[in-house]
């Protein structure tokens, strides 16, 4: 049986003509889903009721009414974080789409169909999806066409897609204004200067915001790009080595693989578009995780199969005391090779003092690094 719930809504339209002459062509198309465990629902509902008594006279959400008022989001934004669910994200930026035989509306949908369902059923194979009133030319209408053709006859039942009750239709109010303020950080058409708050509000509930394409975009922290140390190639190398690992594994199913995946896609998204100089702790990078698969990992599972197979793969993600990041700088690596150094450097002393004990307690007849397998640590010590 599904655990997990989405409710889904979208923002922006389907207007592919840019030119002067036609002003209401956004130029980003948005799908926001909010994902959440069952259990949780009651408390989803109590959070968004308050809000809506607090801002809306007791009606839903409505990210067109608040609109440009900054001041009026935030606090919106803030109020909603008390409430246990995650944002799953779509950006699309439609500019880019004309080299793609994509003019026509059909074609416009049909491709958006099929990157929001391929992304979200990664995420959750068994998911109920929840959608709210359908007009003739939505995209959530095809949609609905699309999810049944495509997963719910191959798993079994336990996924749905419907529409959206009465008692639930506030929470797809609440994706919407979800969409809407993504909107604001990425089109053109109605971006804020508050964008870089309103994502650092989004970030603790963001479980995935995909963008297509998917290129590395300049990284709205203007601190790291000024900043003296800041190198541009090693960011880029650090993003593409990234992208590189989550293009192989994203359809890859086995466990601590996906956690990896969670791992990295919270990496470089904050990398990218909220941060690229702060560190992200074990523990926040552990609760995505949670939020994701629905249960708690140890710390020692995150380190071990998690951020040292990445490394194993080759990604770049430097380490200090405060946590784990994508490398942008010397700086950053020297942190990781500092942090490391600190914990291998002792490990080897104990190593050579448990060793000169061994040989002078034998005469010199035994050394336990002797065998084959420990000759690098051997030539170490020596």
């Amino acid at each position: 049986m599904a655990n997990h719930t989405a409710f889904i809504d979208e923002w922006g339209n389907n207007v592919l003509d840019f030119s002067s002459k036609n002003p209401v062509a956004s130029t980003h198309f948005i799908v926001a889903a909010l994902t959440l465990a069952k259990e949780d629902l009651p408390e989803l509902k109590r959070v968004i009721l308050a809000v809506q008594n607090r801002y809306f006279k007791g009606a839903f959400l409505n990210s067109d009414e608040v609109g440009a008022d900054s001041v009026l989001r935030k606090q919106i934004l803030e109020d909603l974080s008390e409430a246990p669910f995650q944002i799953f994200g779509l950006v699309v930026d439609k500019r880019q789409l004309i080299g793609e035989g994509l003019r026509y509306q059909g074609s416009f949908y049909k491709f958006l169909h099929g990157l929001a369902d391929r992304e979200l059923f990664t995420i959750f194979p068994n998911l109920d999806m929840v959608a709210g009133n359908i007009t003739d030319e939505s995209f959530m209408k095809g949609f609905i066409r699309y999810v049944p053709q495509h997963h719910i006859t191959n798993l079994f039942n336990e996924a749905t897609f419907g529409f959206v009750s009465d008692q639930n239709e506030m929470i797809v109010r609440a994706a919407n204004f979800m969409a809407g303020t993504l909107a604001r950080c990425y089109d053109e058409t109605v971006i804020s200067e508050q964008r870089q708050e309103f994502s650092e509000l989004l970030q603790p509930r963001l479980l995935m915001l995909k963008f297509w394409p998917d290129i590395a975009t300049a990284n709205p922290f203007k601190a790291s790009i000024q900043d003296q140390h800041y190198d541009h190639q090693l960011a880029e190398l650090s993003v593409n080595l990234a992208n590189g690992f989550l293009q192989r594994n994203a359809q890859n199913l086995i466990p601590n693989v996906i956690d990896q995946v969670t791992t990295l896609s919270y990496l470089v998204f904050h990398f990218r578009h909220i941060n690229a100089v702060r560190y992200i702790s074990s523990f926040e990078i552990m609760q995505h995780i949670k939020a994701r698969r629905s249960k708690p990992v140890s710390l020692h599972y995150f380190q071990t199969k998690v951020i040292a197979p990445l490394r194993d793969a080759g990604v770049l993600i430097a380490s200090s005391s405060k946590g784990y990041k994508l490398p942008a700088s010397q700086s950053d690596l020297y942190d990781f090779v500092n942090h490391s150094n600190a914990i291998i450097e002792p490990m080897l002393s104990r190593v050579k003092k448990f060793r000169d004990q061994i040989r002078l307690a034998t005469n010199g007849e035994l050394d336990v690094l002797d065998k084959q397998e420990y000759s690098l640590i051997r030539k170490v010590v020596d």
